[in-house]
């Protein structure tokens, strides 16, 4: 059975706690504070475990606004135009906490909520949340889950699960920030390559909001199908990227249902990760604003430090029709899956 160890305070003086999960040469470590990924771990190429997920080495950062690392994100991942959408004819008014713009479920979304653990073995974790009608402005009582699953193979899987009582929006995602260099002393994830399968994204405002059209990748720096350095994308002079200084984009994934979408390498450490999901896009945020500041063994990040894969629904989906529907009526089930798998070139 997985043990749980403190893992500090938040500042209203609840403890948060640790959960270790581990298979053969892999862990992972998570918290029920923000259902928050904290560590995800494999070796190298030369054998050393090495922590692909930056973070911190206590609660209290992730208490803060340090970009939601590594936490589940709702009710719902990115941006709503405005912070308002209409469901059956009614107008719902949500905060607008990024800029003129609706972010990552509100003022206080999923990543800074208590989960209940629901269930526990040794290589899984389900944590609960109950988000009731009127939280942060939307409609519903709403039951989700999501549970962490480590493999023997190094896949680490991301089940989602919920249910309301009322008609809703929802879009379910989380915020990991990958460097395969490593957390303890990480270089930017410029050399990184990315492989991914995708053949448009969503274009963005300068708010970094869809705006509702859909950009072909065909010979733009954006195209990754083939696979590129990442620094080739985010230090170009294509519009879209000195729009939002680097990459935060949707990018429409190729193909349906559970898939291989992506993969993720580094040639300093050999660390390949292989991505999946049954989602329909992967919003790829490359550290464009983060600050330097202090993470896990005193290690210094800095701009571009990571990349974020975060599998979801196409972002401001509430305002454009052409999108796919982020409703889930009432009583109808929830279900996505994304999973990230080590391995080794």
């Amino acid at each position: 059975m997985i043990k749980s160890v403190p893992f500090g305070k938040t500042p209203d003086g609840r403890e948060a706690r640790l959960y270790k999960l581990k298979r053969g040469k892999y862990s992972a470590y998570v918290t029920d504070f923000g259902a928050t990924l904290v560590k995800f771990c494999g070796p190298d190429r030369d054998g050393n475990d090495t922590d692909v997920v930056l973070g911190f080495d206590s609660v209290e950062p992730y208490t803060g606004s340090i970009g939601y690392m590594g936490a589940t994100i709702g009710r719902f991942g990115n941006r709503i135009e405005s912070g308002k959408f209409t469901l059956n004819g009614k107008e719902y008014t949500l905060a607008t906490n990024n800029g003129p713009n609706h972010l990552h479920g509100g003022n206080v979304g999923f990543s800074h909520r208590f989960f209940t653990v629901r269930d526990i073995n040794n290589h899984t974790i389900e944590f609960g949340l109950l988000s009731p009608d009127g939280d942060e402005g939307y409609p519903g009582n709403l039951d989700m889950q999501i549970t962490y699953s480590l493999k023997l193979d190094g896949t680490l899987v991301l089940d989602y699960y919920a249910i309301s009582d009322a008609d809703t929006v929802l879009n379910l995602t989380n915020h990991a920030y990958f460097n395969l260099n490593g957390a303890k002393n990480p270089e930017t994830i410029l050399d990184h390559t990315l492989q991914m399968s995708a053949s448009a994204f969503c274009e963005t405002d300068e708010n970094c909001l869809a705006n509702g059209n859909i950009l072909a990748v065909r010979g733009t720096p954006f195209d990754f199908r083939e696979g590129k350095r990442l620094g080739d994308a985010i230090k170009s002079d294509y519009g879209p990227a000195k729009l939002c200084n680097g990459i935060d984009h949707n990018f429409i994934l190729d193909g349906t249902g559970y898939r291989e979408f992506a993969r993720l390498y580094s040639d300093k450490t050999g660390i390949e990760m292989v991505c999946y999901t049954d989602q329909p896009g992967c919003q790829i945020y490359a550290g464009n604003v983060m600050k330097p500041f202090v993470g896990k063994h005193d290690a210094r990040y800095q701009q571009h430090g990571a990349v974020c894969l975060e599998t979801q629904g196409y972002p401001n989906s509430t305002t454009f029709a052409h999108f796919p529907s982020p409703v889930i009526k009432k009583a109808e089930i929830y279900r996505r899956t994304t999973a990230y798998k080590l391995t080794v070139k």
